[in-house]
């Protein structure tokens, strides 16, 4: 069983079990079957369903502290796998040690849906929660990526969960909400950057299909001591793509300009108009922005209260090198667009390789083809004013709720005002922010208990746990009695704020994981096999943590066994 749970955490395929015991075997492993008979139970099948007794294992211990939390949240996402196969997966965000532990999101469930309507998934999900004794009541909110099966007024399956227990609380993943409002920026002068983005591509396909031409590059590369890294592609579906293209292009230039320049004399004349390389050194360092903020929106235990905070900076910069500034300071203190201003004031752009030689590329002056606009530099300029535009107002408009997740920092000791009568005011606005959106059952949580162990709970906060964040004065408090006995209400209520989710990029990396179980290789695993293998994968808690006298007795009474001398 250690070997198939081996397997499981090292994704290696079934079929390799019965090689692994043999392994063992010859080196003279104690315990393991004299032969290869069918009732050692060294073969593929029995191999599986091992493994699906271990999963079980696995998922009873979860789920039993899952609904030993006071509160939880799901994590939904749907997607297809290699097979056109669609499946939804399930994360499920509780606090651990009944409540008073760490905040925890793990995987529980990938569920196949026969549709992806939004009845179907809600039949699913319900049937999920039924089938692992979950309360429903004790569900305070379900993040998705908000497309509108999901978070639709009337039909969506927030809206269907909402109409039988009405204080769940939506969230639709912040870090959707940001690569959605970086896409926006593109909408204005489209054909602009689908001739950047053509370029781009077209230096990863070239390269691509000639070893001869990445060997060439590799040469010109160490000319100029750069490392060998590759060109990228630029991928629609996925957040990062684009701004990790553009860096990776600016830094690869000085090598691609003088290989094109000798090889490649059609897009060398494309590549060296002065508006492709504005945009391209423009996109690398705002994108660079974004997807730093998009990086900080995956967090594994994303803090909501610092969701402003991220927001705020980001948009500050992008004003401040882009919009708050006239002609001869824009891309001010910008890494890479700073740079190239000022090496192209003559329309030139001048590299120096490792031995001190320089090489000299020609800017031309000319629209890209199908733009209208003379491709001057203020026509530049005034593109990426209008893109950094689109882009904050994007931002604007997708967090409109940011003022919720601010409301959370009642239980955030580092956010409170210094002086005592602005603390005693904004506590008393967030506290009353959280209840209006939360608008948990009374049963749950006592409100009117609530406001009136505010002011001390504030002031004992502010004093045992100043500087700390909501998860950090959590861990200091949760474990002292008194808090309990002093503020219940308080706690219970920081224990359903603690659950929130505001990403779903869990799910996404649930999905990452499950596209590189189920490869071309393994494509015909089944749904069965397949959640077993990522349950184990992802949770992969040790063998040590399992108790395997009890998994044993679990595969022994799954059906009758045979028993098979060892030796």
């Amino acid at each position: 069983m250690k070997i198939i749970y081996f397997c499981a955490l090292e994704d290696i395929p079934l079929e390799k079990y019965p090689s692994h015991c043999r392994l063992l075997r010859e080196l003279g492993t104690p315990s393991m079957p004299g032969s290869d008979e069918y009732g050692s139970y060294i073969n593929a099948v029995s191999g599986r369903e091992m493994l699906l007794v271990i999963r079980d294992y696995v998922k009873m211990q979860l789920m039993s502290e899952i609904r030993a939390s006071p509160f939880y949240s799901l994590l939904i996402d749907e997607s297809t796998d290699r097979t056109i196969h669609k499946h939804l997966i399930i994360y499920i965000l509780y606090i651990t040690n009944g409540g008073k532990g760490h905040v925890k999101c793990d995987f529980v469930e990938l569920l196949a849906v026969e549709n992806g309507s939004a009845k179907c998934i809600y039949d699913v999900v319900t049937k999920f929660l039924s089938d692992n004794m979950l309360d429903m009541h004790k569900l305070i909110a379900i993040a998705t990526d908000g497309a509108s099966v999901m978070i639709g007024h009337k039909t969506g399956v927030v809206a269907r969960f909402q109409e039988s227990v009405p204080y769940i609380m939506g969230v639709h993943c912040i870090a959707h909400r940001q690569a959605l409002a970086a896409k926006d920026g593109f909408v204005t002068h489209p054909h602009v950057y689908a001739f950047v983005d053509k370029v781009a591509n077209k230096v990863y396909s070239w390269l691509g299909k000639s070893s001869k031409r990445h060997d060439e590059l590799w040469k010109i590369m160490s000319e100029y001591d750069m490392l060998d890294v590759k060109a990228l592609q630029i991928h629609s579906v996925r957040w990062l793509s684009r701004g990790q293209v553009m860096e990776r292009l600016v830094n690869m230039m000085p090598a691609i300009l003088q290989q094109w320049e000798q090889s490649e004399k059609k897009w060398y004349k494309k590549i060296t108009i002065f508006s492709v390389q504005f945009m391209i050194h423009f996109l690398a360092d705002v994108l660079k922005e974004l997807n730093k903020l998009n990086m900080e929106f995956q967090r594994h235990e994303m803090d909501v209260t610092s969701i402003s905070a991220m927001l705020d900076l980001t948009i500050e910069k992008l004003k401040r090198r882009y919009l708050d500034v006239d002609a001869n300071n824009f891309g001010l203190n910008s890494p890479y667009l700073s740079s190239f201003l000022k090496m192209a004031k003559d329309f030139e752009l001048l590299y120096e390789d490792a031995n001190g030689d320089s090489h000299v590329h020609a800017l031309r002056c000319e629209p890209i083809p199908n733009a209208k606009y003379n491709g001057s530099l203020d026509e530049c300029i005034s593109m990426a004013k209008v893109y950094v535009t689109n882009i904050l107002d994007s931002l604007n408009k997708r967090f409109e709720d940011i003022s919720v997740y601010n409301a959370f920092k009642v239980f955030s000791p580092s956010s409170y005002p210094p002086d005592a009568y602005d603390r005693e005011k904004m506590t008393l606005e967030w506290l009353n922010r959280v209840i209006n959106r939360l608008n948990v059952d009374s049963r749950m949580v006592d409100i009117r208990k609530c406001i009136n162990e505010r002011e001390d709970f504030v002031g004992m906060l502010y004093r045992t746990a100043q500087h700390k964040s909501m998860h950090d004065s959590w861990r200091s408090c949760s474990v002292i009695t008194s808090w309990w006995d002093t503020y219940p209400e308080m706690m219970r209520l920081w224990q359903a704020s603690l659950v929130i989710p505001a990403s779903t990029s869990s799910c996404e990396r649930g999905f990452s994981r499950q596209n590189f179980i189920k490869n071309m290789c393994r494509s015909s695993l089944g749904l069965d096999t397949l959640d077993a293998l990522m349950l184990l994968s992802i949770d992969a808690r040790g063998s040590l943590s399992i108790d395997w006298k009890i998994v044993f007795d679990m595969w022994m009474n799954a059906k009758r066994r045979r028993a098979m001398p060892l030796e």
